[in-house]
């Protein structure tokens, strides 16, 4: 396979206005193209106040573009066999359309009129925003909502990106306005700041002159500034929250962590899937899960990005059984930061972790997904190429190294949220 169409390397170009354009190939023998735009609109961004701007951008751009609403977005969508999709996270906002490989210029202009010409009708206008009002009683009145909101609560300051989920309250979502969604788009959906990431079998340079075609109206000007408060750095918090009548109990406990460039990222990677990530082959789930039989689901993650970053290790467990399963959890976090890892242990992880990269090349929308990550943090093009290499150099003692900052729990919050007087 020549490294032209090998679908873990990743080709870069300048498009139109500073946008920054992408290129991989598909997995052999695939059928179908993606498309991804992803810019600066995230609900970092979102003024105080305005809280859910963001969200409803992002959830309103497959709602009807350019001279097309919503049905008929839908049914031109369907007779070329793709689909549009968009979403948000703190950082960024993402558009995304799929399609068959001979449907390409159509599917991208479908994405080019999401990305700058959405409708905002206000029709839909009121759907989103009743979407999100449910989204915000789910993050109340549910135990594992309520325990992700809080536990960035407890982590962050006000103002810091990663705090909030976004949904604002119904106050600030109640008054967004179609003027409000423009003025956020227009400042936020730009060439400055923005990629396009597109996994198809034309050659570099044929996506470089589709992509100047389709999106030669793209705005040049730069996204606002960003200001980012420090996580806090003081005792550790502990929140409980009693919700009476639940079945299950959630449990948090987490805390700020590394950025996505970080150089001890990959060893800090691999300390977090030897903890929780690997779900199954994880210590938290054959402690508390398989051998204590004490939880539901039992795991960790650590979310590195460009701001910054947050580890969290979590529990799903009953309103008898919390009381056992938070030590269980500070026990294990302390275990991965103060000990070193078997290396048996550390290799089948390792391992296991290096063949889920081969596993993305089964399906063009997976391994689109390889491309994203890396196109977003601005790693090198042949960074999957290299990773097996660069997971395999990495000794016990480095992960545990690593661990000891990315997963410092002796400053982490606890959050504890559900029957917590025993299940009805």
């Amino acid at each position: 396979m020549s490294s032209a169409s090998d679908p873990l390397r990743i080709e870069y170009a300048d498009g139109p206005h500073g946008l920054r354009i992408a290129r991989q190939s598909p997995p052999p023998g695939a059928a179908s193209f993606s498309a991804t735009y992803i810019g600066p609109g995230g609900w970092a961004y979102d003024r105080p106040g305005a809280e859910g701007t963001a969200r409803m951008t992002a959830h309103l751009l497959p709602s009807g573009a350019g001279s097309r609403d919503r049905i008929e977005l839908a049914r031109y969508l369907d007779r070329a066999g793709g689909t549009l999709n968009a979403q948000c996270d703190p950082e960024s906002a993402e558009v995304t359309v799929w399609g068959p490989v001979d449907s390409t210029d159509v599917l991208m202009g479908v994405l080019a009129d999401a990305v700058l010409r959405p409708r905002f009708d206000a029709t839909d206008l009121e759907r989103v925003r009743r979407q999100l009002i449910e989204r915000q009683l789910r993050e109340l009145s549910q135990p594992g909502a309520r325990a992700d909101r809080e536990l960035h609560r407890a982590i962050f300051p006000s103002g810091h990106p990663y705090r909030s989920t976004g949904a604002g309250d119904r106050k600030t979502v109640s008054r967004v306005r179609p003027s409000d969604l423009t003025k956020f788009h227009r400042q936020h959906f730009t060439g400055e700041g923005g990629i396009l990431v597109v996994t198809t079998p034309r050659n570099l340079s044929s996506v470089v002159r589709l992509v100047g075609r389709r999106f030669s109206d793209l705005p040049a000007r730069a996204p606002p500034p960003l200001s980012v408060p420090k996580p806090r750095h003081g005792s550790p918090r502990d929140v409980s929250i009693d919700l009476p009548g639940r079945s299950q109990v959630e449990v948090r406990l987490g805390g700020s962590s590394i950025a996505r460039d970080d150089p001890s990222y990959a060893a800090a990677y691999l300390a977090d899937e030897v903890l929780g990530g690997a779900t199954l082959l994880s210590r938290l789930f054959t402690r508390v899960r398989s051998k204590g039989g004490l939880a539901y689901h039992a795991s960790s993650h650590l979310e590195a990005m460009k701001f910054g970053g947050y580890w969290v290790a979590q529990a799903g467990t009953g309103g008898d059984r919390w009381r056992k399963v938070v030590p269980m959890l500070r026990q294990e976090v302390a275990r991965i930061t103060r000990e070193t890892i078997p290396s048996a242990e550390l290799d089948l992880i390792r391992e296991s972790r290096i063949g889920e990269v081969a596993l993305a090349l089964e399906s063009t929308s997976d391994a689109h997904e390889l491309a994203l990550e890396v196109a977003y943090y601005g790693l090198p093009g042949d960074y999957w190429v290299t990773w097996p290499s660069v997971l395999r150099g990495l000794s016990p003692a480095e992960v545990r190294q690593a661990a000891e900052v990315a997963l410092d729990g002796r400053r982490a919050a606890s959050v504890v949220v559900g029957p917590l007087g025993g299940l009805p």
